[in-house]
């Protein structure tokens, strides 16, 4: 089994998880704050209190998009949620893929890519 982590702006929420979803891979999503290889251009929010005082974000805002697949479906996922994103506007985000040695549902005898057949 496989976990694809990917960060992403939230307005690519849904190409994201139509794809995800179309190969019937669950989905787990969450917005997250963090730096990391943020392009020169990304607007900055700037935030002024009634004292006056001005900061400026250090953290850009990102969706993190978590799913759990197969060995044999993660290539055909990864192709086609990196193609969807072809452009020579990017980067639109980062996608990672690790493995997982051992899954175990909780309250079953269910464990390891049982987990991921739809009942």
């Amino acid at each position: 089994m496989k976990e694809i982590d990917i960060f992403i702006d939230s307005k690519d929420l849904s190409k994201v998880t139509d794809i995800l979803q179309k190969h019937k891979a669950g989905v787990t999503f969450f917005d997250v704050q963090g730096t990391g290889r943020t392009p020169k251009e990304t607007p900055e929010n700037i935030q002024s209190y009634q004292t006056g005082r001005t900061t400026l974000a250090r953290f850009i805002g990102k969706t993190h998009v978590i799913s759990i697949v197969s060995d044999n479906k993660v290539d055909m996922i990864v192709n086609e949620i990196t193609n969807s994103f072809e452009s020579k506007e990017g980067p639109f985000g980062v996608l990672f893929v690790k493995d997982v040695l051992n899954a175990y549902e909780l309250g079953t005898t269910l464990r390891d890519d049982a987990l991921l057949i739809t009942q």
